[in-house]
Order: C-alpha cells, then sequence, then structure tokens
C-alpha cells in the first residue's frame, strides 16, 4: 500500500510539477498563438450568428426527429461520403495535420528529453523526421480509427435496434455515451503513435506490439483511458469552448486573440507536455521506451 501511494504522489509531481517546469523549454507550443489568429479569422468570415434569437433550450434539444436523422438517413450520407474521392483528400489533410501538432511536438519533446534538444530544437526536430516514422504513424492511425470504426457501428445497431423498437430521443444519447466511451482510448491511440513513431530503436512489428498493449494490458489501458478522459474534459472547456466562445462573441480583435491565447494555448501546451510524460511512466517497463529514455529515467529514479 506504502508503495502505490508513493508511485502514485511520483506520478502526480511528475505530471504536475514537472509538465509545468519544463514547458518553459518547450518553445514549439507557439505555433498555436498563429493557429488561433487563423482560426479568428476564419470564423468572423464565415460564421455570422444572430445573438438576438439564440434560445438556450433549443440549443440543448434533443428529441425523436433528431434519432430519426440518425438512424434512418445518416447511413446513407456516410457512404455517400465514402465512396466519394474528396473524402479521402480531406482525411489526408487531416493526417497531414496530425503530423505538424503531434508527431512534431513529439519528435521535439522527444530530443528535450533526452537533452538533445540546441538553439534550433523545433526545427531540428522537424528535420530529423523520417518518412519511415510517417508511415508507421498511418498504420497506428489506421488502426485506431478502424477499431473505433468498429465500436461505432456495434453501438449504432443496438442503439438503431432499440430506437425501433421504442422511438424515443433516449437513445442518441445512448449511442453518443457509447461513442464517447472509446474516445479516450482513441485518443489516447493517436497519442501514443507519434510518440512510438519517433523512437529510434525498435523495427514496426516490435513498436506495434507497444502500441496494440493499449487495448490488450489492463496496465496501460485503464490508467490511459482515466487520464485522457482527463485531458478531453480540460481541453473541451479551456482549449474549445471558452475560446470559441471568445472568439465568436468578443467584438475586439486583440482582446479576442489575447483571451483565446492566454486559455488555450497555455492549458493546451501543459496537456501535451504531461501527456509525453504520462507516456513515459506508463510505458516505463518495456525495454524499447526503456533504452530510448534511459537518461530521462536516470534523472528521475521511482
Amino acid at each position: 500500500m506504502a508503495k502505490t501511494g508513493s508511485g502514485l504522489k511520483r506520478l502526480l509531481r511528475i505530471l504536475v510539477v514537472h509538465s509545468a517546469t519544463d514547458l518553459f523549454k518547450y518553445k514549439s507550443f507557439f505555433l498555436l498563438i498563429f493557429a488561433l489568429i487563423l482560426l479568428d479569422r476564419v470564423i468572423k468570415k464565415y460564421v455570422h450568428i444572430d445573438r438576438s434569437s439564440m434560445d438556450l433550450a433549443q440549443l440543448g434539444e434533443l428529441s425523436a426527429a433528431s434519432a430519426d436523422y440518425l438512424f434512418n438517413q445518416v447511413p446513407g450520407l456516410l457512404w455517400v461520403l465514402l465512396t466519394d474521392y474528396r473524402t479521402f483528400l480531406i482525411l489526408s489533410g487531416l493526417f497531414f495535420l496530425k503530423q505538424i501538432i503531434s508527431l512534431w511536438p513529439s519528435s521535439d519533446m522527444r530530443r528535450m528529453h533526452r537533452k538533445e534538444r540546441g538553439m534550433f530544437g523545433l526545427l531540428s526536430s522537424l528535420v530529423g523526421i523520417r518518412w519511415q516514422q510517417v508511415v508507421w504513424d498511418a498504420i497506428a492511425v489506421g488502426t485506431i480509427c478502424g477499431l473505433y470504426a468498429i465500436w461505432a457501428t456495434l453501438g449504432f445497431i443496438v442503439t438503431r435496434t432499440g430506437w425501433n423498437a421504442h422511438p424515443h430521443g433516449i437513445w442518441i444519447v445512448l449511442f453518443l455515451l457509447c461513442m464517447g466511451l472509446f474516445l479516450p482510448l482513441g485518443m489516447a491511440g493517436f497519442s501514443y503513435s507519434s510518440k512510438l513513431a519517433v523512437l529510434s530503436r525498435g523495427n514496426f512489428r516490435e513498436k506495434l506490439g507497444l502500441f496494440y498493449r493499449l487495448f490488450t494490458t489492463g496496465r496501460v489501458l485503464w490508467p490511459s483511458w482515466i487520464f485522457f478522459s482527463c485531458r478531453i474534459a480540460l481541453e473541451s472547456i479551456f482549449v474549445l469552448i471558452i475560446p470559441i466562445a471568445v472568439l465568436l462573441f468578443v467584438d475586439s480583435f486583440w482582446v479576442r486573440i489575447m483571451v483565446a491565447t492566454l486559455l488555450a494555448t497555455p492549458v493546451y501546451s501543459y496537456l501535451k507536455m504531461a501527456s509525453f510524460k504520462f507516456f513515459l511512466e506508463i510505458y516505463q517497463p518495456y525495454d524499447l521506451v526503456q533504452q530510448e529514455y534511459h537518461t530521462y529515467y536516470a534523472d528521475n529514479p521511482e
């Protein structure tokens, strides 16, 4: 019991204190400020809201009509999307975006935790990425998407069967809850894929073996589900809801950017740093990770 308590204190210290300290060494999150400015311009140009006509009761309403749309019309729309070549162009663009916001920062943090980061660490981390790492990340991402699609299909079949038997708006809520249960594991998979991809050791098969432990080993699965559930909750509030509300409803450009930046940038960056350290802790028993980050583990003994 004492060992478990000390291990939990160590994990909390690394995730809270060390992550906040290392945040000042990690510069790539400043790219988010530029991203927020672009988002602000896009929202102001294409999104127009009539604030006088907004009804919160209407925004929160889930009805049988929406369930009817989900269970009867959405499958056909999905089939149309899957047979449209533009869908795959969009997915390719999203994967490229993931490389920028996930693989590149993971490469940067790998160098930092191995004490290899120099004056031009961010640029060197980008140059250091190899095409094999991108291909491996694509395989891992494809695995996550495939598993999520299977889970979503099973949840859809069950809730649609229930809706056909007893039509009610509650079935759409149950379907969304079903989707949400897998979301932390999906996010963990996207996070771990880039962190395993940048490892200099191990071949494709060895890295995939470590990656699949997220779904086959309780020691990796359950802590990851809990940690990324907390991360999703925090990001939803401080990175999505509040900043987007500020961008939508505050008129002054500089006030919008300042408030959104002060909220979204440090929180997102802190969570990225904490996620990397959580990955190092959860995968510590495995030789591939242990050897890659031996300096970090030596500086942070159990």
